[in-house]
Formats: C-alpha cells, structure tokens, sequence
C-alpha cells in the first residue's frame, strides 16, 4: 500500500537574529496596534507589573522619543509579542502591492488582488488570500499559514446611489482603500456615502442573481495547490521580503510523520443486505443490488399522494416509477425492464392507498384540503405506517417566503397527524437525472424515515451518549435556531430531535439532563460524555451540563466538546504529492496545534483505485475542549472520539453520496433550518423521533 507524501500550506521561517527596539504607549495613538499585557515583550514585564490599573498597550512597532516605556526585545523569547511584530511587517509588505490589505475577523492579513476577467460592470472581482503568522504550533520553528479564500466581489455604484437598499443589506464595504464593518464605519464616511461601496453577501447576490456555484465534484485541491504557489513564487520569492520574514523556503513544509494519523480502516466500510451482510465502500450502486442493512418492525408501509390537480401527469408518471412499470403506445402497462422498483432499492412495495391520496386545488393552501381530508378520513395510523409523497409546485429553496412556508406547512401538518413525509419537487420527475440521481436518495431517505436502517457501519455498535448540536441562521427571520439530536450508539439511531432559538438556547441544558439519566436506565456504566458542537462553547453553556452531572452523582464524568466546523477548512490544507490527484486517503487525521485536528473525509479510500473517486471534499477542522484539560493530551481517547465523527459522517440517509459532515451536526442544522416555518412553537412529538426533515 502505497504511503503518502503531505504537505501543509505552511512555509517555515526563521526568527530575527537581533534583538528589535519598540516603543509603547499607555494610551492608545492613531494608527497603532493594541496589545493586552500578557500579548506585551517579557522584557516589559518588571516596568508594567506593578501598575494594576494597565490593561492594554499600544506600539506602531518602531522607536518613538515621548513613548511610555522602551525595550530591546529578544523575539525568540517574547513569541506573542514575535507574532504581532511579524504581522505588522508582512501587512507593510502589502501595503504597495495588492488592491487591499485588511485583518479578517481572526486578525489574519488578507489581500485583496484585482481579477479584470472576473469583473463586471456591476462588480469588481478580488482573489482573496490570507496570511497568519503563528509561534511553531506543528514545527519547531516559527510559521506562515498561506490560504486561499476565494473570490470577493465589491459593487461599482456606491451605498448612496443604491437608494432601494436599506442600510441593513449590506455587512461589510469599502472606503478610501480600508474594509469596515457598516456598523463601524468611520464618521468621515457617514459624510462621504458616495465613496462607500459594499462588498457582495448572500442579500446582494439573490438581489442581483450573482452566482458563486462551482462544480461540486471537481478536484479542487489540483487547482488549489499550483494557485498557492503561484501566490509565494510571485510575492515572498524576492529579496525585499525575505529580509523582512527569513524564510527557510518557499517550499510548502512536508507535514511532520507525528502529526499524521487515521482512522480505523473498518471505517471506510458499510454493511448492507438484509440477510448476508455484504461490506462495501459506498451505497451508491450497492444498494439496489444488495437491499438494506434492516427494514423497519412495522413493514406494513402504505403511500398516500399529495399532488396539485394539474400535476396529474407528474403523480402518474412517479407510481410509474415506483411500480417499475412502463406505458406501451397502445395504453398497456407492462414491465419496465431497464427500471428499478423502491421495492428493488429498499425491499419495500409502494402500496398506494390511491383511496386517500389528495389532489388540492389551491397552489398556496394544499394544507387546508391535506386538514380537511384527514381529519375526516379513518386512516388506521396504529396498523400502518404512513408515508405522503408530497408532489410540491414549489421548490423548498424558493426565494417567495410565501411560497417557501407552503412546503414546511404542509410537512407540520402531516407530522400533527403521525404522518411522515417526502416531498419531491415537481419539475425533478420528468428530469433525465431523476432516476440516475434522486430516486435513490428518494428511497434511501424513505426506508429511514419508516424506522428502517439504510446502511450502518460495518464496525461493532459502541454504547455511548453522544450530543449533536448544529445551528442555522435565518436570514429571513434574523434568528439564530439551535437544533440537537441525541444518540446512544454508533448505529445511526437516535432518540430524539429538536430546536429551539438561540435565546432558548438554556433548554438544551436540561434536555441533556434528561437524556443522560435516560441512558443511565441502560447503561450502569458511562465514562464520558461527548457533545458535538457546531462551535465552540462557553463556560456558561458548559455549567448547566456539568451541574447536572454533579447532581445526578457523577460529577466525575468528563465532558468532551468537540467544536465541528460545518464549513470546509479553507485556513489549513494538505496534499499528497505521491498522487496526481493531491488529494489525501479518506480518513487521514492531522494535528495541528492547540487542540485542532484535520479530518479528510472523501472517498479516496486506501484499498480502491482512482478511478473510484467521488468526492473531492476538502477537509474539516475539529477542535476539542473537556471539562478536564488534561485528558486533552490522551491521543488515544482522541483519535477514538475522530473515528466517532467520521464514522457519523456515513450515517447520513439524505444521499448515497458520502458527506463529510456528520449527522450529529448535519441532522441538527436541517431541523434548524426548518424549525422558523413552523407555526407552532415546538416540533410535533412525533417529530422528534422521526426523521421527516431528511
């Protein structure tokens, strides 16, 4: 088996020789940078420490005659103050040689570089790159994290000439060559709207149609990587620089072997088949040959469906579909032979009840005639299971928020009446795609929402509470909404789903009280719990947890907190050089530094060809917190807990293509992301152990 060669998007460089002379200043002076004291030169330490009233201080990072303090700074010894110098000379760097040089939200430098071919006339295009400078978190030396962030779009008309747009639409913009927040928009510029330009988000791109999409599964890291070093060769490949920042080389560093580890290999398998359990890579193609891992206890499955009247053609030709059956010229039906049944994918019939399936009138109230014709229809939900094919008008990402509500409207209605839902958008049937692409997502979700098992893992079930917390930001309703799932096992099972707003985020706490006294029932034995999180949490949201424990006598569990960004890391990536590809094995692990790990999760897997890969996923970032640090330095019980993670990524029932999400957050975030629709202030009980959102 071949080994790998990865590198990281890190140059090494070396610290100054001499020691550097700065100046500082108790009160803050125009134009300089703000260090708290324990960010200030050790050699500042015997002049400041008995000043109780200093917080802060500030320094332009040169020599200056009315100054509080002076030192000569060994930057070897005082590494903080070391990270802050070397950002500012590399931000002077820039200043003369990019478009715009400006800290992001982490205080990273990013450039802004001018892309002519990518511009408009409504917009100028920017390559973003970032920069970090960072104190040997992965090498002995110190480092340059070098990223690309993308493209960047900044409006060619002003805020003052956008007259239709209120103030609220536009984040961030553009004034005099510096980005500002609008809320923290210099006084000059309040004067000055006609120079303020604002750079394209999420409102602006809807409003204008700008669209951002890429190719899902394209190879990105082959584009990525001569892009970063084109980036290098052309701005730290020179002389002026490296006198500033003594660079090793501009050669990305080979990630060190300590840093590098993986997943268990039995985590890249899945077990499907209802009686011989065959193991495979991915559910794709396997699952219509092969059936899956376990139907539900209650196979008596019957189908209603819920269709406007004019989309006849479209509910006829999915039974069709379903049925495997095919309409000859002279109107007889026969056998599709080149078709697959949902028997076929799922070992499921669709019964249809045509009897109680619903053709509504109305586009904008189908949950009226749906009311109506339950409420006075004897639907035996106590003998079958019932599933609603919902043949919706409307796409569930239509940008009408009337038209939108419709499809959560009708989804809340059916879960009042024990009824769970798939709902299909109308213009997907007569797609080419919809049988190569949808229909298996289509079935795989179905058989889960029925309480079937799709596919599981092919790895012993461990007994352990896991919390999944995930969050969705609702533009439309300017509310954060926190959705958790709880499970007790590595099987894909769960016990319960719900939501609340963030300013209701203090329920969650006393959910998992409920649930760890729940597991407690089953489990005499727990010897961690585990949450995962969708960032990471603070010692308040930590406190009503750990009470809990405390109360329920066990105050000695420790609690891990894993921080899973539910972006891709743009910040940190490796490639594997030793493959034309570039892009590492499934499962690859990195630690880099202060409790933050690399998950590559794709579907490279190390015992298949090129050939077979999928997905280019670029990897996700975790960082671990725990209520006793000090087991944070048991990398065993780490790379365990990643395994967790990655073996939840495959649990996902939405898509046979493999996610690099796991459903402990994945799951959370499309509740959340529902929740604001519903009219109710709390998901319906049958909701919450259902899973209707998939």
């Amino acid at each position: 088996m071949q080994e790998q060669a990865l590198i990281l998007n890190i140059l090494n460089f070396n610290h100054a020789q001499k020691p550097i002379s700065c100046s500082f200043f108790k009160e803050q002076q125009s134009g300089f940078s703000c260090l708290s004291l324990h960010e200030a030169p050790i050699e500042l330490k015997e002049q400041t420490q008995n000043n109780s009233e200093l917080n802060h201080l500030y320094t332009n990072f040169t020599i200056s005659d009315n100054a509080d303090f002076h030192a000569e700074i060994d930057l070897t010894r005082s590494v903080r103050f070391a990270k802050h110098y070397y950002s500012h000379l590399i931000r002077q760097y820039f200043k003369d040689k990019v478009d715009i040089v400006n800290p992001n939200f982490i205080n990273d430098i990013q450039v802004w570089i001018h892309e002519v071919d990518k511009s408009t006339e409504l917009y100028k295009a920017y390559r973003v790159f970032g920069i970090r400078v960072q104190m040997a978190n992965i090498t002995n030396k110190p480092e340059l994290v070098i990223y690309h962030n993308g493209i960047s779009r900044i409006l060619n008309n002003s805020i003052n000439d956008l007259w239709e747009f209120s103030k609220e639409t536009f984040s961030r913009v553009l004034y005099k060559g510096e980005l500002y927040h609008m809320d923290d928009l210099p006084e000059e510029a309040e004067y000055n709207h006609q120079e303020v330009y604002p750079i394209v988000n999420k409102d602006l791109e809807t409003h204008y149609k700008i669209s951002n999409s890429t190719n899902p599964f394209a190879n990105r890291y082959k584009d990525l990587l001569p892009r970063l070093n084109n980036f290098i060769l052309k701005y730290f490949d020179n002389d002026e620089f490296k006198q500033l920042i003594n660079l090793k080389s501009t050669d990305l560093i080979d990630v060190p072997n300590r840093c590098i580890h993986s997943t268990r290999l039995e985590s890249n398998f899945i077990q499907l088949g209802l009686e011989n359990k065959v193991q495979v890579f991915t559910p794709k193609e396997n699952l219509k040959e092969h059936g899956p891992y376990k139907l539900p206890e209650n196979t008596n499955v019957k189908f209603i469906v819920i269709y406007h009247k004019d989309d006849k053609d479209h509910a006829n030709q999915l039974f069709m579909y379903m049925k495997k059956l095919y309409k000859k010229p002279n109107g007889q039906m026969m056998t599709d032979l080149y078709g697959t049944s949902l028997y076929d994918y799922i070992r499921i019939g669709f019964d249809l009840d045509k009897e109680h399936s619903i053709a509504f009138e109305d586009k904008s109230n189908p949950y009226e005639a749906v009311h109506n014709f339950i409420d006075n229809t004897d639907i035996d939900i106590e003998k079958h299971q019932y599933v609603a094919i919902y043949i919706s008008p409307y796409n569930k990402d239509e940008e009408d928020t009337e038209k939108k509500k419709i499809y959560y409207k009708v989804k809340e209605t059916l879960l009042k009446h024990h009824i769970t839902s798939q709902a299909i958008y109308r213009e997907r049937i007569f797609e080419k795609k919809f049988k190569s692409y949808y229909y298996a997502n289509i079935a795989a979700a179905i058989l889960a929402k029925v309480g079937g098992i799709p596919w599981r893992l092919d790895s012993p079930v461990k007994n352990e509470l896991v919390v999944g917390v995930g969050a969705f930001k609702s533009q439309e309703f300017g509310i954060q909404y926190i959705g958790s799932a709880f499970s007790f096992s590595n099987n894909g099972e769960f016990q319960e789903f719900s939501c609340t707003s963030k300013s209701d985020s203090f329920l969650l706490g006393a959910k998992i009280k409920i649930y760890i006294q729940e597991y407690l029932k089953k489990n005499t034995n727990i010897e961690r719990l585990v949450i995962h999180f969708y960032k990471a949490m603070s010692k308040e949201e930590i406190k009503p947890i750990k009470d809990a424990l405390f109360n329920l006598g066990y105050k000695d569990i420790p609690i891990y907190i894993i921080n899973i960004n539910k972006t891709t890391s743009k910040d940190y990536i490796a490639f594997d050089t030793s493959f034309d590809g570039l892009i590492p094995y499934s499962g690859t692990i990195l630690d880099i530094g202060r409790n933050q790990y690399l998950l590559f999760n794709n579907t490279r897997y190390r015992n298949a060809g090129a050939d077979d890969i999928e997905s280019y996923h670029f990897p996700i970032k975790l960082g671990f917190q725990c209520t006793k640090s000090e087991l944070l330095n048991d990398k065993l019980a780490i790379k365990d807990m990643i395994d967790q993670i990655y073996q939840f990524s495959r649990m996902y029932w939405k898509s046979v293509k493999q996610q690099n999400l796991p459903v402990t957050v994945k799951y959370p975030e499309m509740v959340a992301k529902m929740y604001p629709y519903f009219e109710s202030e709390d998901i319906p009980e049958f909701g919450k152990t259902n899973m209707w959102f998939l």
